[in-house]
Protein backbone atom coordinates (compact mmCIF):
# COMPACT_ATOMS: atom_id res chain seq x y z
CA UNK A 1 0.00 0.00 0.00
CA UNK A 2 0.90 3.38 -0.76
CA UNK A 3 0.84 4.54 2.72
CA UNK A 4 3.28 1.62 4.00
CA UNK A 5 5.92 3.48 1.79
CA UNK A 6 5.08 6.63 3.73
CA UNK A 7 5.90 4.88 7.05
CA UNK A 8 9.16 3.22 5.52
CA UNK A 9 11.18 6.29 4.63
CA UNK A 10 14.04 6.83 6.75
CA UNK A 11 14.83 10.64 7.61
CA UNK A 12 17.89 11.94 9.49
CA UNK A 13 15.69 15.07 11.18
CA UNK A 14 15.02 14.37 14.51
CA UNK A 15 11.59 15.35 15.30
CA UNK A 16 9.27 17.04 17.94
CA UNK A 17 7.43 14.14 18.16
CA UNK A 18 6.22 13.45 21.63
CA UNK A 19 3.34 12.11 23.39
CA UNK A 20 3.72 14.64 26.04
CA UNK A 21 5.80 17.71 26.44
CA UNK A 22 7.18 18.97 29.50
CA UNK A 23 6.64 22.54 30.79
CA UNK A 24 8.59 23.45 34.05
CA UNK A 25 7.19 26.86 36.15
CA UNK A 26 10.10 27.90 37.56
CA UNK A 27 9.64 29.65 41.18
CA UNK A 28 11.13 32.11 43.30
CA UNK A 29 10.99 33.70 46.53
CA UNK A 30 8.53 36.60 45.64
CA UNK A 31 7.33 35.61 42.18
CA UNK A 32 4.19 37.38 40.92
CA UNK A 33 1.57 34.72 41.10
CA UNK A 34 -1.28 34.82 37.70
CA UNK A 35 2.39 35.06 35.91
CA UNK A 36 2.88 31.01 36.34
CA UNK A 37 -0.57 30.19 37.26
CA UNK A 38 -2.10 31.58 34.05
CA UNK A 39 0.74 29.85 31.85
CA UNK A 40 0.05 26.73 33.89
CA UNK A 41 -3.32 26.52 33.65
CA UNK A 42 -3.34 27.12 29.66
CA UNK A 43 -0.53 24.73 29.47
CA UNK A 44 -2.33 21.66 31.77
CA UNK A 45 -5.66 22.48 29.73
CA UNK A 46 -3.69 21.36 26.58
CA UNK A 47 -2.60 18.56 27.47
CA UNK A 48 1.14 19.25 28.68
CA UNK A 49 3.12 17.59 31.32
CA UNK A 50 3.47 20.47 33.70
CA UNK A 51 5.69 21.16 37.01
CA UNK A 52 6.98 23.39 39.12
CA UNK A 53 10.92 23.94 39.94
CA UNK A 54 12.97 26.29 41.22
CA UNK A 55 16.59 26.74 42.36
CA UNK A 56 16.69 24.68 45.39
CA UNK A 57 13.26 23.51 45.75
CA UNK A 58 12.57 25.08 49.00
CA UNK A 59 9.38 26.86 49.38
CA UNK A 60 8.89 29.89 47.89
CA UNK A 61 5.82 32.90 48.89
CA UNK A 62 4.47 34.71 46.60
CA UNK A 63 2.13 38.13 46.43
CA UNK A 64 3.04 37.67 50.29
CA UNK A 65 0.65 35.72 50.87
CA UNK A 66 0.99 32.05 49.09
CA UNK A 67 3.04 29.59 50.20
CA UNK A 68 3.93 27.14 47.09
CA UNK A 69 6.29 23.90 47.44
CA UNK A 70 8.06 22.94 44.04
CA UNK A 71 7.88 19.91 43.07
CA UNK A 72 11.71 20.02 41.45
CA UNK A 73 15.18 21.29 42.30
CA UNK A 74 17.14 22.49 38.89
CA UNK A 75 19.58 19.83 39.84
CA UNK A 76 16.55 17.34 39.87
CA UNK A 77 14.03 18.46 37.59
CA UNK A 78 12.70 16.23 34.32
CA UNK A 79 14.30 17.96 30.93
CA UNK A 80 11.92 20.12 30.05
CA UNK A 81 10.93 21.45 26.52
CA UNK A 82 9.27 24.57 28.26
CA UNK A 83 10.52 26.83 30.72
CA UNK A 84 8.19 29.35 32.06
CA UNK A 85 10.07 32.30 33.78
CA UNK A 86 7.53 34.44 35.38
CA UNK A 87 7.73 37.85 36.78
CA UNK A 88 8.42 39.25 40.04
CA UNK A 89 11.22 40.00 42.31
CA UNK A 90 13.36 38.13 39.52
CA UNK A 91 16.30 39.91 40.33
CA UNK A 92 18.19 37.52 42.60
CA UNK A 93 17.57 34.45 40.27
CA UNK A 94 18.91 36.82 37.16
CA UNK A 95 22.27 37.02 39.49
CA UNK A 96 22.34 32.95 39.86
CA UNK A 97 25.18 31.89 38.53
CA UNK A 98 23.32 28.29 38.59
CA UNK A 99 20.22 29.22 37.28
CA UNK A 100 21.80 31.10 34.80
CA UNK A 101 23.72 28.14 33.61
CA UNK A 102 20.53 25.56 33.68
CA UNK A 103 18.66 27.46 31.69
CA UNK A 104 21.71 28.32 28.90
CA UNK A 105 22.19 24.75 29.22
CA UNK A 106 18.61 23.59 28.53
CA UNK A 107 18.32 26.49 25.49
CA UNK A 108 21.09 25.58 24.24
CA UNK A 109 19.41 21.82 23.51
CA UNK A 110 16.44 23.24 22.69
CA UNK A 111 14.32 23.97 25.53
CA UNK A 112 11.78 26.93 24.54
CA UNK A 113 11.80 29.56 27.20
CA UNK A 114 9.00 31.84 27.74
CA UNK A 115 9.33 34.77 30.32
CA UNK A 116 6.34 36.47 31.69
CA UNK A 117 6.76 40.29 33.05
CA UNK A 118 10.05 40.79 34.36
CA UNK A 119 11.24 37.33 34.18
CA UNK A 120 12.89 38.42 31.18
CA UNK A 121 15.51 40.10 32.91
CA UNK A 122 16.31 36.26 33.41
CA UNK A 123 17.20 35.49 30.23
CA UNK A 124 18.51 39.10 29.57
CA UNK A 125 21.30 38.50 32.15
CA UNK A 126 21.83 34.79 30.86
CA UNK A 127 22.51 36.42 27.16
CA UNK A 128 19.42 35.47 25.84
CA UNK A 129 17.78 38.42 24.18
CA UNK A 130 20.91 39.57 22.42
CA UNK A 131 19.73 41.65 19.27
CA UNK A 132 16.07 40.63 19.61
CA UNK A 133 12.76 42.54 19.42
CA UNK A 134 11.31 41.53 22.63
CA UNK A 135 8.90 43.00 25.26
CA UNK A 136 8.17 42.96 29.06
CA UNK A 137 5.71 44.58 31.62
CA UNK A 138 5.22 48.30 30.76
CA UNK A 139 6.94 49.53 33.83
CA UNK A 140 10.27 47.42 32.97
CA UNK A 141 10.35 48.56 29.60
CA UNK A 142 13.46 51.13 30.14
CA UNK A 143 15.12 48.97 32.55
CA UNK A 144 14.90 46.47 30.14
CA UNK A 145 16.11 48.63 26.77
CA UNK A 146 18.94 49.56 29.06
CA UNK A 147 20.15 46.36 30.26
CA UNK A 148 19.92 45.35 25.97
CA UNK A 149 21.23 48.27 24.30
CA UNK A 150 21.35 46.21 20.87
CA UNK A 151 17.73 44.89 21.30
CA UNK A 152 14.59 46.40 20.77
CA UNK A 153 12.13 46.32 23.42
CA UNK A 154 8.23 46.96 22.20
CA UNK A 155 4.95 48.14 23.90
CA UNK A 156 1.99 47.59 23.36
CA UNK A 157 2.52 43.87 22.41
CA UNK A 158 1.61 41.03 23.84
CA UNK A 159 3.89 38.57 23.14
CA UNK A 160 7.33 38.44 20.96
CA UNK A 161 8.17 34.98 19.43
CA UNK A 162 11.59 34.88 18.35
CA UNK A 163 11.92 30.66 17.84
CA UNK A 164 12.60 28.94 21.80
CA UNK A 165 12.49 32.34 22.40
CA UNK A 166 9.51 34.00 23.59
CA UNK A 167 8.74 37.00 25.91
CA UNK A 168 5.60 38.28 26.66
CA UNK A 169 4.21 41.34 28.29
CA UNK A 170 2.95 41.85 32.15
CA UNK A 171 1.20 39.54 34.79
CA UNK A 172 -2.06 38.36 32.27
CA UNK A 173 -0.04 38.57 28.95
CA UNK A 174 1.84 35.40 30.02
CA UNK A 175 -1.77 33.55 29.21
CA UNK A 176 -1.28 35.31 25.61
CA UNK A 177 2.26 33.89 25.03
CA UNK A 178 1.29 30.52 26.35
CA UNK A 179 -1.70 29.85 24.14
CA UNK A 180 0.58 31.27 21.23
CA UNK A 181 2.98 28.63 21.90
CA UNK A 182 0.05 26.33 22.26
CA UNK A 183 -0.70 26.66 19.06
CA UNK A 184 2.45 26.16 17.36
CA UNK A 185 3.18 23.41 19.34
CA UNK A 186 -0.48 21.83 18.36
CA UNK A 187 -2.11 24.00 15.85
CA UNK A 188 -4.52 27.01 16.48
CA UNK A 189 -8.13 25.15 16.87
CA UNK A 190 -6.10 23.64 20.36
CA UNK A 191 -5.11 26.91 21.27
CA UNK A 192 -9.00 28.23 20.58
CA UNK A 193 -10.53 25.12 22.36
CA UNK A 194 -8.05 25.82 25.66
CA UNK A 195 -8.77 29.53 25.43
CA UNK A 196 -12.16 28.59 25.31
CA UNK A 197 -12.12 25.91 27.93
CA UNK A 198 -10.47 28.79 29.96
CA UNK A 199 -13.20 31.39 28.70
CA UNK A 200 -10.40 33.62 28.23
CA UNK A 201 -12.10 35.40 25.40
CA UNK A 202 -9.42 38.37 25.48
CA UNK A 203 -7.00 36.26 23.47
CA UNK A 204 -6.27 37.77 19.76
CA UNK A 205 -2.95 36.33 18.32
CA UNK A 206 -2.58 39.45 16.26
CA UNK A 207 -1.44 41.42 19.58
CA UNK A 208 1.60 39.51 19.72
CA UNK A 209 4.84 39.58 17.46
CA UNK A 210 6.30 36.58 15.41
CA UNK A 211 9.63 37.33 14.29
CA UNK A 212 10.93 33.63 13.85
CA UNK A 213 10.38 31.84 11.05
CA UNK A 214 10.81 27.61 10.68
CA UNK A 215 12.90 27.75 7.77
CA UNK A 216 11.87 24.00 6.60
CA UNK A 217 8.39 25.40 6.99
CA UNK A 218 8.81 28.95 4.53
CA UNK A 219 10.13 26.12 2.17
CA UNK A 220 6.90 24.07 2.32
CA UNK A 221 4.99 27.07 1.83
CA UNK A 222 6.94 27.84 -0.95
CA UNK A 223 6.80 24.49 -2.75
CA UNK A 224 3.12 23.66 -2.22
CA UNK A 225 2.08 25.45 -6.22
CA UNK A 226 0.12 22.84 -8.02
CA UNK A 227 2.77 21.56 -10.74
CA UNK A 228 5.25 21.14 -8.05
CA UNK A 229 5.53 17.09 -7.98
CA UNK A 230 8.85 16.50 -6.12
CA UNK A 231 9.57 19.97 -4.21
CA UNK A 232 8.33 17.86 -0.97
CA UNK A 233 10.28 15.37 -1.19
CA UNK A 234 13.33 17.57 -1.45
CA UNK A 235 12.25 19.08 1.57
CA UNK A 236 12.68 16.40 3.47
CA UNK A 237 15.90 15.64 1.83
CA UNK A 238 17.36 19.30 2.78
CA UNK A 239 16.05 19.54 6.13
CA UNK A 240 19.02 17.67 7.84
CA UNK A 241 20.06 20.79 9.10
CA UNK A 242 16.66 22.59 9.76
CA UNK A 243 14.55 22.48 12.83
CA UNK A 244 11.20 20.92 11.70
CA UNK A 245 7.99 22.39 12.28
CA UNK A 246 6.23 21.52 15.05
CA UNK A 247 2.86 19.39 14.46
CA UNK A 248 0.34 22.11 15.04
CA UNK A 249 2.33 24.20 12.44
CA UNK A 250 1.91 22.07 10.18
CA UNK A 251 -1.65 21.08 11.05
CA UNK A 252 -2.59 24.82 10.41
CA UNK A 253 -0.91 25.03 7.05
CA UNK A 254 -2.53 21.57 5.73
CA UNK A 255 -6.11 23.81 6.89
CA UNK A 256 -5.13 26.43 4.99
CA UNK A 257 -4.29 24.43 1.97
CA UNK A 258 -7.52 22.13 2.19
CA UNK A 259 -9.62 25.42 2.61
CA UNK A 260 -8.06 27.24 -0.33
CA UNK A 261 -9.01 23.78 -2.49
CA UNK A 262 -5.50 23.15 -2.85
CA UNK A 263 -5.77 19.06 -2.46
CA UNK A 264 -2.97 18.25 -4.35
CA UNK A 265 -0.57 20.28 -2.23
CA UNK A 266 -2.26 19.43 0.80
CA UNK A 267 -1.41 15.87 -0.13
CA UNK A 268 1.95 16.00 -0.75
CA UNK A 269 2.89 18.34 2.33
CA UNK A 270 0.92 16.12 4.18
CA UNK A 271 2.38 12.74 3.23
CA UNK A 272 5.73 15.02 4.39
CA UNK A 273 4.66 15.84 7.40
CA UNK A 274 3.63 12.00 8.15
CA UNK A 275 7.09 11.22 7.92
CA UNK A 276 8.01 13.48 10.96
CA UNK A 277 4.76 12.76 12.88
CA UNK A 278 3.41 9.05 12.20
CA UNK A 279 1.55 8.91 15.43
CA UNK A 280 -0.24 11.90 14.38
CA UNK A 281 -3.92 11.31 14.49
CA UNK A 282 -4.56 15.23 13.66
CA UNK A 283 -2.32 14.44 10.55
CA UNK A 284 -3.81 11.86 9.39
CA UNK A 285 -7.50 12.89 9.76
CA UNK A 286 -6.27 15.79 7.45
CA UNK A 287 -4.92 13.43 5.05
CA UNK A 288 -7.71 11.54 4.78
CA UNK A 289 -9.97 14.21 4.62
CA UNK A 290 -8.30 15.31 1.45
CA UNK A 291 -7.95 11.73 0.13
CA UNK A 292 -11.46 11.77 0.24
CA UNK A 293 -11.90 15.67 -1.72
CA UNK A 294 -9.30 14.20 -4.70
CA UNK A 295 -11.78 11.31 -4.89
CA UNK A 296 -9.05 8.59 -3.05
CA UNK A 297 -9.82 5.66 -0.62
CA UNK A 298 -9.76 6.84 2.56
CA UNK A 299 -10.51 5.16 6.19
CA UNK A 300 -13.29 5.66 8.11
CA UNK A 301 -12.68 9.76 9.64
CA UNK A 302 -11.31 9.87 13.28
CA UNK A 303 -15.63 12.23 14.52
CA UNK A 304 -17.33 8.96 12.67
CA UNK A 305 -15.05 6.56 13.86
CA UNK A 306 -14.80 7.77 17.56
CA UNK A 307 -18.85 8.53 17.81
CA UNK A 308 -18.93 4.45 17.61
CA UNK A 309 -17.38 4.23 21.08
CA UNK A 310 -18.84 7.19 22.62
CA UNK A 311 -22.50 5.90 21.73
CA UNK A 312 -21.23 2.20 22.93
CA UNK A 313 -20.71 0.52 19.81
CA UNK A 314 -17.21 -0.79 21.20
CA UNK A 315 -17.51 -3.94 18.82
CA UNK A 316 -17.91 -2.29 15.89
CA UNK A 317 -15.52 0.64 16.54
CA UNK A 318 -13.12 -2.58 16.80
CA UNK A 319 -13.96 -4.15 14.08
CA UNK A 320 -13.72 -0.87 12.12
CA UNK A 321 -9.93 0.13 13.41
CA UNK A 322 -9.16 -3.85 12.62
CA UNK A 323 -10.23 -3.37 9.06
CA UNK A 324 -8.98 0.38 8.32
CA UNK A 325 -5.58 -1.57 9.26
CA UNK A 326 -6.01 -4.52 6.70
CA UNK A 327 -6.57 -1.54 4.06
CA UNK A 328 -4.25 1.02 5.01
CA UNK A 329 -1.00 -0.44 7.46
CA UNK A 330 -0.24 2.09 9.64
CA UNK A 331 -2.73 4.44 9.64
CA UNK A 332 -3.71 6.56 13.05
CA UNK A 333 -7.35 6.39 13.00
CA UNK A 334 -7.68 8.59 16.22
CA UNK A 335 -5.40 10.64 18.49
CA UNK A 336 -4.33 8.79 22.03
CA UNK A 337 -5.73 11.34 24.21
CA UNK A 338 -9.09 11.56 22.95
CA UNK A 339 -9.79 7.85 23.35
CA UNK A 340 -8.20 8.11 26.91
CA UNK A 341 -10.70 10.74 27.81
CA UNK A 342 -13.30 8.91 26.67
CA UNK A 343 -11.93 5.65 28.44
CA UNK A 344 -12.17 7.52 31.60
CA UNK A 345 -15.30 9.18 31.02
CA UNK A 346 -17.39 5.32 30.68
CA UNK A 347 -14.48 4.29 33.48
CA UNK A 348 -16.28 6.95 35.84
CA UNK A 349 -19.45 5.75 35.02
CA UNK A 350 -18.24 1.94 36.66
CA UNK A 351 -19.18 0.10 33.12
CA UNK A 352 -15.89 -1.81 33.64
CA UNK A 353 -16.03 -4.15 30.27
CA UNK A 354 -16.17 -1.01 27.85
CA UNK A 355 -14.18 0.79 29.77
CA UNK A 356 -11.52 -2.05 29.50
CA UNK A 357 -12.42 -2.40 25.99
CA UNK A 358 -11.72 1.05 24.83
CA UNK A 359 -8.27 1.15 26.74
CA UNK A 360 -7.19 -2.13 25.09
CA UNK A 361 -8.02 -0.51 21.56
CA UNK A 362 -5.69 2.59 22.83
CA UNK A 363 -3.02 0.10 23.59
CA UNK A 364 -3.66 -1.67 20.18
CA UNK A 365 -3.53 1.68 18.21
CA UNK A 366 -0.21 2.81 20.77
CA UNK A 367 1.58 0.03 21.76
CA UNK A 368 4.79 2.51 22.79
CA UNK A 369 2.59 4.36 25.07
CA UNK A 370 3.25 4.37 28.39
CA UNK A 371 0.06 6.60 29.15
CA UNK A 372 -2.12 3.92 27.61
CA UNK A 373 -0.74 0.69 29.14
CA UNK A 374 -1.35 2.91 32.37
CA UNK A 375 -4.82 3.48 31.97
CA UNK A 376 -5.52 0.34 31.13
CA UNK A 377 -3.98 -0.90 34.19
CA UNK A 378 -6.28 1.39 36.49
CA UNK A 379 -9.41 0.38 34.57
CA UNK A 380 -8.44 -3.73 35.14
CA UNK A 381 -7.62 -2.58 38.98
CA UNK A 382 -10.85 -1.36 38.89
CA UNK A 383 -12.63 -3.98 37.84
CA UNK A 384 -10.63 -6.45 40.18
CA UNK A 385 -8.83 -8.00 38.08
CA UNK A 386 -5.10 -7.46 40.12
CA UNK A 387 -3.22 -10.27 37.82
CA UNK A 388 -3.86 -8.21 34.71
CA UNK A 389 -3.84 -4.92 35.81
CA UNK A 390 0.20 -5.69 37.11
CA UNK A 391 0.94 -7.12 33.74
CA UNK A 392 -0.02 -3.50 32.23
CA UNK A 393 1.53 -1.58 35.22
CA UNK A 394 5.07 -3.25 34.47
CA UNK A 395 4.56 -2.81 31.14
CA UNK A 396 3.80 1.08 31.43
CA UNK A 397 7.24 1.07 33.67
CA UNK A 398 8.99 -0.65 31.30
CA UNK A 399 7.79 2.22 28.45
CA UNK A 400 8.55 5.18 31.24
CA UNK A 401 11.03 4.36 33.88
CA UNK A 402 10.00 7.33 35.75
CA UNK A 403 6.14 6.88 35.75
CA UNK A 404 5.25 7.47 39.92
CA UNK A 405 1.20 5.94 39.07
CA UNK A 406 2.49 2.55 37.95
CA UNK A 407 5.11 2.13 40.65
CA UNK A 408 2.86 3.24 43.19
CA UNK A 409 -0.03 0.73 41.98
CA UNK A 410 2.67 -1.82 41.75
CA UNK A 411 3.57 -1.32 45.45
CA UNK A 412 -0.11 -1.24 46.35
CA UNK A 413 0.25 -4.97 44.56
CA UNK A 414 3.13 -5.91 46.42
CA UNK A 415 5.01 -6.01 43.23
Amino acid sequence: MFIMTILSMSISVAAQNKDRYNVAIFLYQGVELLDFAGPGEVFSAAGFNVYTVSADGKEVLSQGFLTVKPQYSITNAPTPDVIVFPGGNSEPSAKDLNVREWLKGKVAKGTTALSVCTGAQILATAGLLEGYNVTTFHNFIPALQEMLPNSKVLKDTRFVDNGNIITTAGVSAGIDGALHLVSRIKGIEAAKSTAFYMEYDKWRPEDGRVDYKNPTLQKMKQTTGAGDKTSQTQVVEKANNSPIPFEGELKDLAADLIAKSEYGAAQRMLETSIKWYPHSGGLYQQLGQTYAKLGKPAPIDEDSFMSLVESGKIDEAIAAYDKAQKQFPGWILFSEDRMNMVGYHVLAREDYPAAIAIFQLNVKAFPQSANAFDSLGEALMNAGKKKEAATNYKRSLELNPANANAKEMLAKLGI
